[in-house]
């Protein structure tokens, strides 16, 4: 948690300096020893790393002491989403286009790539966002044809056609599943929001904004 809560926090600063957070990643990879890499996001998924620091600050809480590393770091995971979302203003803005009105397809709400488990996903956060915005969102998952989230059911796309990509104003890739064809969507979208680096290997990048 607390480290992924840092590269998040450096990501930000990386996109305010102008540098690719994702070569600074893998420029300190080539380091032989004590070096572990992690990797930013539109936030934490999954059953236990955005709920179980939470138990352990609870349980310090009991003994009067402040986790305070465990509790900055959660703060920051857990304004991702946000924050994707206010990234994904800014492109719809070049467009002369607000979120209100707009349509985005979220490319993935799984947790993690190539699972069909959507716990806690950040990427539903990202669609609520968007959507408390005014904008239309549709999604496309190949593991989660539809999620139940608080009371109601969301269905997904059944295909991810030329059409459907052609149709909306922005993609956001919220989860890295290695079955989608990257190129095919860099090659009928207007614009696309990366925020987990799923498109690296795609060569025409003039459509792709990164995390």
């Amino acid at each position: 948690n607390i480290n992924i809560g840092l590269v998040n926090e450096l990501a930000i600063l990386c996109n305010k300096m102008g540098i690719n957070i994702w070569e600074v990643i893998d420029a300190a990879k080539t380091k032989p020893y004590g070096f572990q890499a992690f990797y930013p996001g539109p936030g934490l998924g999954g059953h236990c790393i955005p709920l179980d620091p939470y138990y352990l600050s609870w349980k310090a809480r009991e003994y009067g002491f402040h986790t305070s590393m465990i509790e900055s770091s959660m703060m920051i995971n857990d304004r991702m989403p946000e924050y994707c979302v206010e990234r994904a203003s800014k492109i719809l803005n070049r467009f002369k286009k607000a979120l209100n009105g707009s349509k985005v397809l979220v490319l993935g709400v799984a947790y993690k790539q190539d699972i069909d488990d959507y716990r806690e996903s950040p990427a539903i956060r990202v669609i609520e966002e968007l959507e408390k915005s005014g904008t239309e969102v549709v999604y496309y998952d190949p593991f989660v044809p539809e999620y139940r989230h608080q009371g109601y059911v969301k269905k997904g796309e059944k295909e991810l056609t030329v059409e459907l990509i052609e149709s909306v104003d922005l993609v956001i890739v919220t989860t890295a599943h290695t079955m989608v064809d990257y190129d095919f969507v860099q090659k009928h979208a207007l614009a696309i929001f990366d925020t987990k680096n799923a498109m690296k290997d795609v060569k025409n990048r003039e459509n792709i904004e990164l995390l």
